[in-house]
């Protein structure tokens, strides 16, 4: 789903020290399409290519920023949330972000010790990866799959909201996908993806040396996947530059005929990092917001049961961690 313009516009608060504004506009870029050219980039932001291209090694060699790669085709998602014996948190986490269908790993407080965000292909899959793999890990207590049933929305249509209007009109944005065609991969497009998985900017020139064909060729292939959504980018950050420090799951019960007005409406809110309607316990709607301060908790809760007097709030978690988050 496309997330709300409204959200693309959130202003952070301060980022991290070594980050600067043109820094954050360079995600910015990247969050429209990244793999835009850095000749592209460079004069949208005042600056050259090679500063550009310099500006963002810098922030992936720091682990600030990062373009994350996933298979496209039909993904069933999940939030999983794993209770650990006393002792074995960490190593249970790590075990966790090693496996290729969890898309994120985060410690949190409550009643659980982590959550896990997965995607499969099907229901018998995600029965595989929770009892066959999760529930076996040593150290693992005790799990609780929330299956989602809609995502109004996920992390990667979060921006950080520091172009201005004329800036975002001179960059293009990731090509909507093309319908019907979910078609299995062909061994170069395998291939494709997994280079791409190795860097998501990869330049067209090393993809076409490795395949052994022409850059044109190259590019037609790469443009051709991206658009039918064979293989999905999207530029991350870590939360400490995006200027909101602290996250917090909300698991909230709303009425069944009052389910998609609310999530539209919490879909448009700006502390809203991720949305999903889901079935499985108590909870149908699981908000993940990223807020300034702890004290923005109560606060937005607030804004909740105004935007939705139907919504009750259940339960409530603070991440105190990310150990994975789309390969970050």
């Amino acid at each position: 789903m496309t997330r709300p313009a409204v959200q693309e516009h959130a202003t952070p608060s301060a980022p991290r020290a070594d980050v600067d504004e043109v820094d954050l506009a360079l995600i910015n870029a990247l969050q429209l399409d990244p793999r835009v050219s850095w000749t592209t980039v460079g004069p949208v932001l005042g600056i050259d290519a090679a500063t550009a291209r310099r500006r963002w090694k810098r922030l992936t060699d720091a682990g600030l920023a990062w373009i994350a790669v996933h298979p496209g085709g039909p993904q069933l998602p999940g939030l999983v949330e794993v209770t650990c014996s006393a002792g074995h948190g960490a190593a249970v986490a790590e075990a966790l972000a090693a496996m290729p269908q969890a898309v994120h790993v985060e410690r949190i407080t409550g009643g659980r010790d982590l959550m896990v965000g997965v995607a499969v292909p099907d229901l018998a899959a995600l029965d595989r990866l929770v009892v066959g793999r999760i529930a076996t890990l040593e150290g693992v207590r005790d799990t609780r799959t929330q299956l989602v049933t809609r995502p109004f929305v996920v992390g990667g249509d979060w921006q950080v909201g520091a172009l201005d209007a004329q800036q975002r009109a001179q960059l293009p944005t990731q090509v909507p996908a093309l319908p019907g065609t979910d078609a299995a991969l062909d061994e170069t497009e395998r291939r494709i993806a997994t280079l791409l998985a190795q860097d998501g900017r990869m330049s067209l020139t090393d993809i076409a040396g490795q395949l052994g064909c022409s850059v044109s060729t190259a590019c037609r292939r790469v443009q051709a996947m991206i658009a039918r959504r064979a293989v999905v980018l999207r530029c991350d950050l870590a939360q400490s530059v995006s200027g909101t420090a602290n996250a917090l799951w909300l698991w909230c019960r709303v009425p069944p005929d009052e389910l998609m007005a609310t999530g539209q409406r919490i879909a448009a809110m700006p502390q809203t990092r991720g949305l999903y309607a889901v079935t499985g316990d108590t909870a149908s709607l699981m908000v993940c917001a990223w807020l300034h301060t702890l004290a923005d908790g109560p606060r937005l809760e607030s804004l909740l049961a105004a935007e939705a007097p139907g919504l009750t709030v259940i339960d409530r978690a603070v991440v105190l961690g990310s150990v994975k988050r789309m390969g970050g």
